[in-house]
């Protein structure tokens, strides 16, 4: 490797140094420059330090590869831990494919810093997954990850929705189906469950294309009570496509269950129900632009009982009378219409709020799909695809967190996070058994980093290796933190 370090200019011509030394002088426009070798190993992911104390501090990828479903027979076969590090490791920076882990077994500093035998290639990552039982492999990972959850916040309120991956080959598990934007496209059509507040996914589960939004929810409703163990999940949110009969009747079998927030389509007889709302038990100004809300109980076709609807109309505008034309004077307004089995002391209008807090649910679906890949790491193997899907979304989850500690007020999404927190240039220096890594960063940035390290340094410090989320008071990060800044 080459190491490059400005010099004074000087006047006149300088003698190379003789060949075998390994320091040569050349004459540049911004000066005279010595260009030396150096045998220390560097990186373009300096932020992965930090980043390797804290997930080893965590444990999940340790009780994973210790808790594999799957016997190695093969006295040749790559760690389990290697696999696993390899994929989490390429999601982490950026990638998208399988192929993009050839892009991390040119960095010398990774198996050193995570303690593998070496980054696995993509053919070996891809035969591992496809080993792995698709029912077999959920079990797997959701037990070694309940730890995480112990940084949720309560009261839990779960948010629902789906999301259409389309494909492009013959993959197992991709069907013609709900597809907007690639109509006629075979694709996907994942169920997710995210936390409100937090952005953390903890529920996952594979569906073919041509499924709709409510097809198996009972299942993955299953799966995340089961998943969350002892985590009580107060309330379920939901777009138009959970707004059905069987699964608000799921939610009033028991007492003890969650319950259900869901926005109703405007079918037919929902906007008859809104055209016989009397006028006067509309509440709110009749100004433009501002939100009027109204309330009843209603019982549409297919559904068993009678439930509380909350409705909500925000004026648009009034279209002038003119010579009684036939569609003139009219007043036009945008609806939305909510049910909930909520209690009456959450009023209307609170209903609507809680339901609006949802939106922030769509930015971590576009944040899997753009920033991390989710829509990526496809094989002709179901097992395959499902598996990367599940291990990326432990990245994603784990990374939320991590990047909480460097920014603790707000959270960074992938994009600026990586380049921000990961892409950081440095330099691995052993001496004897020491480790250090330097990394280049100035100013603001510099003092940034070091109040995010610090937090992180003495949260490993002073909790045992589960995750319970805390964020200690800055202190003197001691002599054993290994990860200097120049």
């Amino acid at each position: 490797m080459l190491l490059i370090t400005a010099m004074e200019a000087t006047i006149g011509t300088e003698e190379l140094h003789p060949q075998g030394e390994g320091d040569f002088g050349f004459s540049t426009p911004g000066g005279r420059v010595r260009l030396s070798m150096t045998e220390d190993a560097l990186t373009p992911f300096g932020g992965l330090v930090p980043w390797a104390a804290y997930t080893k501090h965590i444990g999940i990828i340790d009780r994973l590869a210790a808790d594999c479903p799957v016997q190695r027979t093969s006295p040749n076969a790559a760690p389990v831990y290697d696999v696993i590090q390899s994929f989490m490791l390429t999601a982490l920076t950026d990638g998208r494919r399988f192929s993009h882990i050839e892009r991390l077994r040119e960095d010398p500093t990774i198996p050193d810093l995570f303690g593998m035998e070496s980054v696995v290639g993509d053919d070996t990552v891809r035969r591992f997954f496809k080993s792995v039982d698709p029912v077999m492999g959920a079990e797997w990972i959701a037990r070694n990850v309940k730890p995480l959850w112990g940084a949720l916040p309560g009261p839990i309120v779960m948010d629902w929705d789906s999301t259409v991956q389309p494909k492009y080959g013959h993959q197992e598990g991709a069907e013609i189906g709900y597809n907007p934007g690639k109509p006629g496209r075979r694709s996907f059509h994942p169920l997710l469950g995210v936390v409100a507040r937090t952005r953390l996914c903890p529920v996952y589960r594979f569906r073919s294309g041509d499924t709709v939004t409510a097809s198996q929810w009972h299942e993955a409703m299953g799966d995340a009570q089961r998943w969350l163990g002892d985590r009580k999940i107060e309330l379920n949110r939901g777009d138009i496509g959970l707004g059905h009969d069987a699964i608000m009747a799921w939610h009033e079998d028991r007492g003890d269950r969650p319950k259900f927030l869901f926005k109703l389509k405007l079918t037919s007889l929902v906007r008859q129900a809104l055209h016989q709302m009397p006028e006067k038990d509309w509440e709110g100004p009749t100004t433009l632009g501002a939100c009027q809300m109204a309330e009843g109980r209603i019982q549409l076709t297919g559904w068993k009982t009678s439930r509380r609807v909350i409705f909500a109309r925000t004026l648009q505008g009034i279209v002038p009378d003119a010579h009684n034309a036939e569609f003139w004077g009219q007043t036009k307004h945008e609806f939305a219409v909510y049910v909930t089995n909520l209690p009456e002391d959450i009023n209307r209008w609170g209903v609507q709020e809680m339901y609006r807090k949802r939106a922030d649910t769509e930015n971590v679906f576009d944040e899997l799909k753009n920033q991390w890949g989710f829509s990526g790491f496809c094989a002709k193997s179901r097992a395959t695809t499902e598996l990367a899907a599940r291990l990326l979304l432990l990245v994603y989850n784990l990374w939320v967190l991590f990047v909480r500690f460097i920014v603790p007020e707000k959270h960074t999404e992938a994009k600026r996070g990586r380049r921000w927190f990961l892409l950081i240039a440095a330099r691995l220096v052993q001496s004897g058994r020491q480790k250090e890594v330097q990394v280049s960063i100035r100013g603001g940035w510099a003092q940034q980093m070091r109040d995010g390290y610090i937090r992180l340094h003495d949260w490993i410090r002073t909790t045992a290796p589960q995750l319970k989320y805390t964020m200690p008071a800055p202190s003197d990060p001691g002599p054993e933190f290994a990860f200097s800044i120049p």
